[in-house]
């Protein structure tokens, strides 16, 4: 079995020999024609491959060449095809192994520009298109304009803005003592001073205002007239949904008679001074959309005693509470509604024209709050309000009240402000229990540019008197104009014209002031 297999060996070895002669042999022309250039034992063996090769099928004994073609049998090329270059092959260098030595790196293109590793080096590399690698260019953000250029910039005491003031005011009026009949004018000269407060807080808010002034008639000293006035606001947010509020107070100002209900021809012409004082502190409580609000309100007034008239007799207290509940709406419009109550009582008990003044009184109101963005703001109410005094020879009183401060912006640069009033007062006049007090108000301010304003106001205040036969009317007109030099210097000026109207006899009169002034703002 075994010398079968072997025999078998020999005749497939003898069969690859003869069939690598026969390639050999049949290519050996093509090899010389396709490749001129070899030399040495190429080309010999190219010449000496045999012609006659035996037929692969017979049976000659294998020599020991043949039991081993391939380590004895001569090289012979692949065959080429007539068509097909042959590849060229590497130099070989004698005693060298082959060269395997990677290529060169090259700079990545665009690695550089990208940030990335290998990119090209400074020395080769070329600075790209500014439009391409450049950083961009971040355009200058314009400052935003101010849109109140003019404001004081104020003084800050921690987080407390102080906005001081000085004005100095001369002019011309013509009816320095406000009085009917024949009078000559005046010129005079007015000193004002003030300050306005507001704090920076993330919650609750504290503001204020105070200022005084004296007005001194270079021609008529008894008509020099001080005035003063302040409020100070604070409010306090316990959580998000309640909060309490207080409010403090006052105004000094002198008061003509003819104001007072006492016009006439004849009599004093003094103009007493009349002081208030006052207090409100309360709180407001938010259920989602509705909000309900308490507050306790204390108002004091003092009068000045003239000559012949005891008018200190009817000072007062005016004690006073108030309850509100407003349901919000939309963003736009808040209703509410509003019932405040109250009791005033005198310090004597009988008054210098032999009345006991206490009263009671209440008033219900129904409005609303409005807010349409920054075109309509304010807020609108009407009701009906009544008092009833302690001495019966004074007549209860009733009427219809309306109330209302709206601010619409009719444009950036103009604005209008529309105020509209009803009080029920007492009254010093004999036989009178009080009065029914409206007043109408129309402003409109103008910018013409940002550092000038224009502006003009027009009022009428009506007096009805409750248990005598005397109305009286007051219209004001007005014309001013601020030109602001610096966000430190106002120059300003103004006209306003006063006509006071009575049912009295000898009673109406009209007075003219014309003013320039200068105020240092900080």
């Amino acid at each position: 079995m075994l010398s079968r297999l072997l025999e078998l060996r020999r005749a497939r070895g003898v069969a690859f020999g003869a069939l690598a002669l026969a390639l050999g042999a049949a290519n050996a022309p093509v090899l010389a024609q396709q490749a001129p250039g070899l030399r040495g034992a190429d080309e010999t063996l190219a010449q000496n491959v045999p012609q006659n090769s035996p037929p692969a099928n017979q049976n000659v004994a294998p020599s020991a060449a043949d039991a081993a073609p391939d380590a004895l049998a001569p090289v012979v090329s692949p065959p080429v095809l007539p068509d097909a270059k042959p590849k060229p092959k590497p130099a070989k260098t004698a005693g060298k192994p082959p060269d395997k030595t990677l290529p060169a790196l090259k700079p990545y293109v665009g690695a550089q520009r990208l940030g990335l590793r290998g990119g090209p080096t400074d020395n080769d590399a070329t600075p790209p298109a500014a439009s391409v690698a450049a950083l961009p260019t971040l355009a200058r953000r314009k400052p935003t304009p101010d849109d109140k250029p003019f404001d004081p910039v104020g003084v800050r005491i921690g987080d407390l803005k102080l906005t001081p003031y000085v004005e100095e005011d001369g002019g011309w009026a013509a009816n320095p003592n406000s009085i009917p009949g024949p009078h000559s004018g005046s010129g005079f000269e007015t000193t004002e001073a003030g300050v306005a407060l507001q704090s920076d807080w993330p919650r609750s808010d504290l503001h204020g205002l105070l200022k005084g002034s004296y007005t001194d008639y270079f021609a008529d000293p008894n008509a020099n007239t001080p005035t003063a006035n302040g409020v100070l606001d604070g409010r306090y947010d316990a959580s998000r949904d309640l909060s309490f509020d207080a409010e403090g107070r006052f105004n000094i100002a002198e008061q003509t008679l003819a104001s007072l209900g006492l016009g006439g021809g004849a009599g004093p012409t003094e103009h007493p001074l009349v002081s208030t004082y006052g207090a409100t502190i309360g709180g407001a409580q938010k259920f989602g959309d509705l909000t309900l609000a308490l507050h306790g309100t204390w108002d004091r007034t003092d009068y000045q005693s003239i000559t012949g008239v005891d008018l200190a007799s009817d000072d007062f207290n005016d004690w006073g509470l108030r309850g509100r509940a407003s349901y919000r709406l939309s963003e736009a419009v808040s209703p509410f509604v509003e019932l405040d109550a109250d009791a005033r009582r005198y310090d004597a008990s009988i008054d210098y024209t032999g009345y006991d003044r206490n009263s009671d009184g209440w008033q219900g109101l129904v409005g609303a709050t409005l807010a349409f963005t920054k075109l309509l703001t304010g807020e609108a109410s009407v009701g009906y309000g009544a008092r009833a005094y302690a001495d019966p020879r004074l007549p209860n009183f009733g009427a219809p009240v309306f109330d209302a401060s709206l601010i619409w912006s009719m444009t950036p640069l103009t604005t209008i402000t529309a105020k509209a009033q009803t009080t029920l007062g007492d009254a010093v006049v004999a036989g009178a229990s009080g009065a029914v007090t409206r007043t109408y108000s129309l402003d409109i301010a103008h910018e013409l540019t940002r550092a000038v304003t224009l502006g003009a106001t027009a009022s009428w205040t009506g007096d009805d008197y409750v248990g005598v036969t005397q109305r009286d009317s007051n219209t004001n007109l007005a014309l001013r104009a601020e030109y602001h030099i610096s966000r430190d210097l106002v120059l300003k000026a103004s006209a306003t014209r006063q006509a006071y109207e009575s049912s009295l006899p000898n009673s109406n009169y009209v007075a003219d002031v014309f003013m320039l002034g200068l105020r240092l703002q900080r």
